[in-house]
Parts: structure tokens; sequence; C-alpha cells
């Protein structure tokens, strides 16, 4: 009864360690660009002044998913003097598709040149991402397929999550049941 008992608390006890990491990774990123509050609200300030940026959001997303995040990964690459982007692990699945546009955008060479022009600007920064609206566009069209898999992927990890969840309770009530037996 003891060994039984013990074999039920050590399950346990390594499906919460391990249902403790897949809490972790449902709490991933949904913009590539690394930013603080302060980088947000620029965006956000800028987002609701620029018509122009909101008439593009709305067109992209009739035909794209989360291109929101997009664009406003495209503004603070162009606006952070010093772009740093996450590790495509920490991103969730379904933006690892814009993840992939902005490491194109901030490796070209034309970019590299615009960023000079943009860096600490967020007016410059705003029309640099209205220049990139043709690119953009072309991008996604491309990554169409990518998409649907990251979409797919998601789904997969939230299923994967549920039953992990499933058998942490299921293990826990195996421990309760024990301890009253």
């Amino acid at each position: 009864m003891d060994e039984t008992r013990g074999r039920l608390d050590e399950l346990a006890s390594r499906a919460g360690r391990w249902l403790g990491g897949s809490a972790a990774a449902s709490e991933q990123h949904t913009t590539a660009v690394v930013a603080d509050r302060f980088d947000r609200f620029t965006w956000q300030d800028t987002y609701g002044q620029a018509a122009g940026l909101r008439d593009l959001a709305e067109e992209l997303n009739r035909r794209y998913d989360h291109t929101t995040d997009l664009l406003t990964d495209a503004f603070l690459a162009a606006y952070k003097v010093g772009p740093r982007l996450r590790e495509r692990a920490e991103m969730d699945p379904s933006r690892l598709v814009n993840h992939q546009v902005i490491t194109s955008l901030l490796d070209s060479p034309e970019f590299a040149e615009l960023h000079r022009e943009t860096a600490g600007d967020p007016y410059a920064a705003a029309m640099a991402v209205l220049a990139q609206a043709t690119a953009l566009r072309r991008t996604l069209e491309r990554s169409r397929d990518a998409q649907e898999q990251a979409e797919q992927a998601k789904k997969a990890r939230q299923a994967a999550e549920g039953a992990a969840t499933a058998v942490g309770e299921a293990l826990q009530a195996a421990v309760d049941q024990a301890d009253e037996d």
C-alpha cells in the first residue's frame, strides 16, 4: 500500500513539473520585436494618430491573420535604435510567420539604410511601415501555407496542454483515492 502511494506521489510530482512547463509555454509572445512599455505606448499613440496605418491594418486583417502584430513589429523594428528579436521558441506558434517576416526585413540592406532615418522617430517609422506595405502584402501571400501550419501547431499544443491537465487531474485523484484507502 505504501509502495503504491509512493509511486502515485512520484507520478503526480513528475506530472506537476511537466505541467508547470506547459503552463509557461502558454505564455508565449505574439510580437517578435522585444519592446518595453514605452515602445508599446509609442506604437499605440502613433497607430491612433495615423489613419494610413489603421487602413493598412484593416486591409491586411481581412485577408491574413495576426497582421496588427506584424505591423507592430515592423514599426518597432524601424523605430527602435537597436531592435532585438525574440527567440523563435518564445513566440506563439501562430506568430512564427510574423517572426520570419521581421527577420527578413531586418536582414535586408534596404531596411538597414531606411533604419538610419527612422530610428527614434515614430512618424518616420510609421512612414517606413507604410512604404513597406507592398512588400508585406507579397510576403504574407507567399507565407499563407506556413501560417496555416502554424495555426495547426498552436491547436495541437493546446490539445496537448488539455490532455496534460487531464492526466495531472487523474493522477491527483489517484493520490487522493490512495490516501482514503
